[in-house]
């Protein structure tokens, strides 16, 4: 059973069998029954945890407080066994460069990828990484609608209209301040990932990654952006993705002869290519990392040696703060989950 599976039927073994067959309200199973639904869409465990995640911080949710009233468990309760039981995987999450131009993905996927599990959400989302958007991702339906997407040149000059609310009035406000539009206006050449339909049911094709070349405004008080296709060497991926790419290319090539590598190194570009990536970090908290380099000393806890050198933005001996358990794999960020380390130490205990 592939890992996913696994993880879909932990679930439905712990929370939703149960539920189901239980003396639940008639409308709390068909919440249920709706959950099961979102449950076969994730094709990877990581996007299922963060799914679960939403659930672990509202214990006094109507549901919540049904069932355990019951003595059922709820995805509240299973998200920490389900991140120490699938710990190797909860970090495996979709990424940009999954997706191919050409091909074919469902409202499921785009709204996994996005972690917007809300089926009747508007049509952009914004993906950020450290509280700041790295990318906004579009639905784009070329009929229907008093406004109507298009192309103006095929697969690659998009008409696409910003993000808009109905207001009391009967106007429609397409708000420069809306988040995704702002995040598209504000950040140059910020990749926006286009999924394109031409009718307002069925599946989307991935057009690839555009930038906003222009803003245009109608005469009834309409916006739309003027979206043109990302050159090929401008292609979105995931920063982790190219990085751990670019180390399993590395170990390759060790092991090859001399003679190989000369004969690639006599074709390749002087200049690297350039792509945009996309980057998933964590908010770590600051008061983890302090008590952890206050318990240290000054002394790394890995070799027990003086910290290398002092660091010059804080004037106190440089050390670096290390899940022991990685939190892409589950790990908490708490002070006993964390070790000072030298960079030494630090980089032996990723890649020795």
């Amino acid at each position: 059973m592939s890992p996913i599976h696994a993880a879909r039927e932990y679930v439905l073994e712990a929370v939703q069998r149960p539920a189901l067959a239980s003396a639940l309200p008639e409308s709390t199973k068909a919440k249920v029954r709706n959950s099961n639904t979102w449950l076969k869409q994730f094709k990877r465990v990581g996007d299922l945890y963060a799914y679960l995640q939403r659930f672990s911080t509202d214990k006094q949710d109507g549901i919540y407080l049904e069932m355990h009233a019951l003595g059922l468990q709820t995805f509240e309760d299973i998200v920490k066994p389900f991140g120490e039981r699938f710990g190797d995987w909860v970090g495996d999450r979709m990424r940009a460069s999954d997706f191919v131009i050409g091909e074919t993905y469902s409202a499921y996927d785009i709204l996994i990828f996005s972690a917007n599990y809300d089926t009747r959400a508007g049509g952009m989302f914004v993906i950020e990484s450290g509280g700041q958007p790295t990318a906004v991702v579009i639905k784009a339906t070329l009929s229907g609608g008093r406004y109507a997407n298009e192309w103006l040149d095929q697969g690659r000059r998009l008409k696409y209209f910003l993000k808009s609310k109905k207001l009391k009035d009967g106007r429609v406000e397409f708000g420069e301040k809306y988040k995704p539009n702002a995040a598209i206006l504000k950040i140059p050449n910020l990749p926006v990932l286009a999924f394109v339909r031409q009718k307002a049911q069925g599946e989307f094709i991935y057009a690839g990654a555009f930038s906003k070349h222009d803003i245009r405004r109608e005469a009834d008080g309409s916006k739309w952006f003027d979206l043109m296709l990302a050159s090929s060497d401008e292609v979105v991926a995931d920063a982790g993705y190219v990085q751990q790419q670019l180390q399993d290319h590395v170990a390759l090539a060790l092991t090859q002869s001399q003679q190989q590598r000369l004969e690639r190194l006599a074709k390749a570009p002087k200049k690297p290519k350039i792509i945009r990536t996309v980057a998933t970090a964590f908010v770590r908290n600051p008061d983890v990392i302090a008590e952890v380099l206050l318990r240290a000393k000054g002394k790394c806890e890995g070799c027990d040696q003086n910290a290398p050198f002092v660091s010059k933005a804080t004037g106190n001996p440089y050390l670096e703060v290390h899940h022991r358990k990685p939190l892409a794999q589950g790990g908490y960020d708490t002070v006993a989950n964390a070790l000072a380390l030298c960079p030494n130490c630090h980089r032996q205990n990723h890649f020795g």
